[in-house]
């Protein structure tokens, strides 16, 4: 079976699973149920396939798969609604093999790819404008390691994560990429505090509040000052990911609206059968077609190695192209749906919804197209 064969059947055997897990009616159910265990019982099914440590080292559980494979996943979560925050967990896990010590991944890889705890990176901060060495964070030495005082905005499902990894300042040059260190903070930390609210798709987000929260020196991952580069290429990963989640869900979102335009009916006629629909159904799929490719190219920069100027800048290219894919594709489904494309009751409404998400999510299009905008006045190309 060769590369992309393999990643094609992990998709599908992932979308059965999913299908029955987290469809549309598991959704609403969720959505109307406080009780939580029903998510946690996900995750441990999820730990249970491999999901959890599908690229993490086998010395702790893992199936030490490439990057791309996780995207092929997450491609397939897309088209569902999986309740969980799949893609950050994995770039946890993967700062924990990356930056870690011994005894800091004995302690919590197994527990993460297990599902027995949820790991979380804590990096962006309110005003950042999706500028990734935009920290104002502090970690300041005292006699018993570091005080950590800032604050942390939109981490999702924060308020459930066991560990925080908490990006923070550690030296006196603000906006230096030598001045920038991780820190492992557990839940019960003193001065940990949480503000959860809702995202526009429903998704779960909380702020974290670090008061003068007190880690010890072991809490520190990696060299200190030495972390930007392992977060740049986090940050990569996450980008791949929203372009994989966003595939999924256009190609959800263009089935069910094919579905609809050729079942209701007008005049007698069903609604594909009109020029101006068939015509808005074929830009649809030209844009879902677009989409995947370049998920894909950004999938290969993952994989390649993202942290080089020029594969910053294709998943620059790759984000906006998706962006703008998101917001014609929900646009275009809601106009063809009608009214009902809105009600809580479609499924459309909710994938509509996160598609929007996705767009903001790390950057919408015109923060991409401004950044490949300045690298050409720079002279800077896509493939120096």
């Amino acid at each position: 079976m060769s590369f992309h064969q393999e990643h094609d059947a992990l998709r599908e055997s992932a979308n059965r699973f999913l299908i029955e897990q987290c469809g549309f009616e598991r959704h609403r159910q969720r959505q109307q149920s406080a009780d939580a265990g029903s998510n946690l019982a996900l995750w441990r099914q999820m730990a249970e396939l491999g999901w959890l440590g599908i690229t993490l080292g086998e010395p702790w559980g893992g199936m030490a798969q490439s990057p791309r494979a996780a995207l092929s996943l997450i491609e397939a979560m897309g088209a569902q609604f999986v309740p969980a925050p799949y893609a950050e967990a994995l770039a946890a896990t993967h700062l924990l093999q990356l930056l870690g010590r011994p005894d800091q991944q004995a302690t919590w890889l197994p527990r993460l790819c297990e599902g027995a705890a949820l790991g979380l990176v804590a990096h962006v901060e309110p005003g950042a404008r999706y500028e990734l060495d935009c920290v104002s964070t502090r970690a300041d030495k005292v006699e018993q390691g570091f005080r950590l005082s800032g604050r942390k905005s939109a981490v999702p499902w924060g308020d459930a994560a066991d560990l925080l990894l908490v990006s923070a300042r550690t030296g006196d040059a603000p906006g230096q990429r030598g001045d920038l260190s991780l820190f492992v903070v557990e839940r019960s930390t003193a001065g940990l505090r949480f503000e959860g609210h809702a995202g526009i798709a429903d998704e779960r987000w909380a702020d974290v509040i670090l008061d003068h929260v007190v880690v010890p020196q072991a809490a520190l991952l990696g060299p200190a000052g030495e972390a930007q580069d392992a977060l740049d290429g986090t940050h990569a990963f996450l980008v791949a990911a929203d372009c994989a989640e966003a595939v999924g869900t256009m190609d959800a979102v263009l089935q069910e609206t094919r579905e609809y335009a050729s079942t209701r009916k007008q005049f007698g006629t069903p609604l594909a059968r009109f020029q101006v629909i068939a015509h808005r159904l074929v830009d649809m799929f030209i844009q879902v077609q677009l989409a995947r490719s370049m998920a894909q190219l950004a999938a290969s920069i993952v994989d390649d190695g993202p942290n080089t100027s020029a594969a910053r800048l294709r998943l620059a290219a790759c984000k906006a192209q998706i962006s703008h894919a998101c917001r014609f594709v929900g646009e275009q489904a809601v106009q063809i749906h009608g009214g009902i494309g809105m009600t809580d009751e479609l499924a459309l409404s909710h994938r509509v919804r996160r598609l929007l998400a996705i767009d903001r999510r790390r950057g919408d299009q015109f923060h991409h197209l401004g950044t490949l905008a300045e690298s050409v006045q720079q002279g800077v190309g896509l493939y120096a």
